[in-house]
C-alpha cells in the first residue's frame, strides 16, 4: 500500500496540472511498469494522460484558429503558426515522456503527430476553400506562401528551436560589405 498514492498518484497529481496549462517536465516523473497496476487502473491511468493531451491539444487548437482568423496580413499570419509550433514541444514532450511504456509512447506520440497534422491539413484546405469563394488570387497566393513556409507538422520531425536563433548573432559586429564589380 502507497501512503502517497504511489506512482498513479505522482502521474495524476503532474496530468491535472499540466493540462490546466502549466509549463512542467515529465522527465521527473516515475516509470510506469503495467504489470505494476490492476488492469482497471492502468485503463484509468491511460485515460487520464490521453485526456491531458486532448485538454492541450483542444486549447492549443482553439487559439490557433482565433489568431489565423483575426490575422490582418502575413505577417500575423506567420506568428501565429509560429506561435503554435512553439506550443507544441510540451505536449509531444509529455507523450514522448520517458516514464511511460514503449507500447503506450508510441501510441501517444502517434496520436499528437495525428492531430498536428489533421490541423496542418484542414489549413491546407482552408486556404484552397478561400480561393473558390472569390478571394482574390494575391491573397490566396500569399496565404498559401505564409502556411507552406511555417508549416505546423515541423515540429514532428524531430527537435524544434523555439526562437533562440538571434541569440547567437552579435548586434555590435560591423557586418561584411560585398561589393560585385562589373
Amino acid at each position: 500500500m502507497w501512503v502517497t498514492g504511489g506512482h498513479y498518484q505522482a502521474w495524476a497529481d503532474f496530468l491535472e496540472r499540466w493540462a490546466a496549462g502549466e509549463r512542467l517536465d515529465p522527465a521527473g516523473l516515475p516509470r510506469l511498469v503495467r504489470d505494476d497496476f490492476a488492469a482497471d487502473s492502468w485503463a484509468r491511468l491511460a485515460d487520464r494522460i490521453t485526456g491531458a493531451l486532448d485538454d492541450r491539444m483542444v486549447a492549443w487548437s482553439r487559439t490557433l484558429s482565433r489568431e489565423l482568423t483575426a490575422a490582418p496580413d502575413e505577417f500575423a499570419a506567420a506568428r501565429a503558426l509560429n506561435h503554435a509550433r512553439w506550443a507544441l514541444p510540451p505536449i509531444r514532450e509529455l507523450a514522448g515522456a520517458p516514464g511511460l511504456t514503449d507500447e503506450l509512447r508510441a501510441r501517444l506520440t502517434g496520436m499528437v503527430d495525428d492531430a498536428i497534422r489533421s490541423v496542418q491539413r484542414q489549413i491546407d484546405e482552408q486556404v484552397w476553400r478561400m480561393r473558390s469563394s472569390g478571394v482574390p488570387r494575391e491573397l490566396v497566393e500569399a496565404r498559401l506562401r505564409t502556411v507552406r513556409e511555417n508549416p505546423l507538422t515541423a515540429v514532428t520531425r524531430g527537435p524544434h528551436v523555439t526562437g533562440d536563433g538571434w541569440a547567437a548573432a552579435d548586434p555590435t559586429a560591423t557586418p561584411k560589405r560585398r561589393v560585385i564589380l562589373d
